[in-house]
C-alpha cells in the first residue's frame, strides 16, 4: 500500500469519528458526540460507549506507514547506486546526492513519527479502556447503593 493511500485512509477514519460542536436554543455551546443520539445527531443511544478498535486500527496504520517509509528509504538508496557513473567532474552527482540525502532525512523523520504514533495510539486505547472500565464499575457501585443518577 502506498503512503498516500494509507494516509488518506487514516484521515478518512479520523473524520468519521469526529466530535461536533452544536448550539442549544439559548445559544450556549455544548459538545456532543455525533453518534450519541442527541437531537439532530446521527442517531444511536445517548450512552457513550468506548471502543479500543479505532485506536488499534490507527496504530496498525501507523505501523504500516512506518514499514512502507522504511522500504521507500531502501528503494531510494538502491536507485541512487550507480546513477553518477561517468559523471565525475560534473555538478550532477553532488546535486543528486543532496536531493537524495534530504529525502532520506524526511522519510526517516516520518518513520520515526509513525513509530511514536503507533505506541501513543496503543497506550491511549489501553488507557481509555481502563478508564472506561473504572467509570462503569464506579457507576455500578453507585447504582447498587441507591445513589441517584443526577449524582452526588
Amino acid at each position: 500500500m502506498e503512503f498516500r493511500e494509507t494516509w488518506d485512509q487514516l484521515v478518512s477514519a479520523a473524520r468519521q469519528k469526529s466530535v461536533s460542536v452544536t448550539q442549544d436554543s439559548d445559544h450556549t455551546s455544548r459538545m456532543t458526540i455525533a453518534s450519541a443520539g442527541s437531537a439532530g445527531s446521527g442517531g444511536g443511544s445517548a450512552d457513550l460507549k468506548f471502543s479500543q478498535a479505532p485506536w488499534m486500527s490507527a496504530s496498525r496504520v501507523a505501523s504500516q506507514l512506518q514499514a512502507s517509509t522504511g522500504a521507500a528509504v531502501t528503494k531510494l538508496n538502491a536507485a541512487h547506486e550507480g546513477v553518477t557513473w561517468g559523471l565525475e567532474g560534473f555538478l550532477t552527482p553532488a546535486v543528486l546526492d543532496e536531493v537524495r540525502t534530504t529525502w532520506v532525512e524526511r522519510l526517516e523523520a516520518a518513520k520515526t513519527e509513525c513509530q511514536r504514533l503507533e505506541g501513543a495510539l496503543i497506550a491511549t486505547g489501553k488507557s481509555l479502556g481502563e478508564a472506561d472500565s473504572r467509570v462503569a464499575q464506579s457507576l455500578g457501585q453507585q447504582h447498587s447503593r441507591g445513589d441517584s443518577k443526577t449524582g452526588r
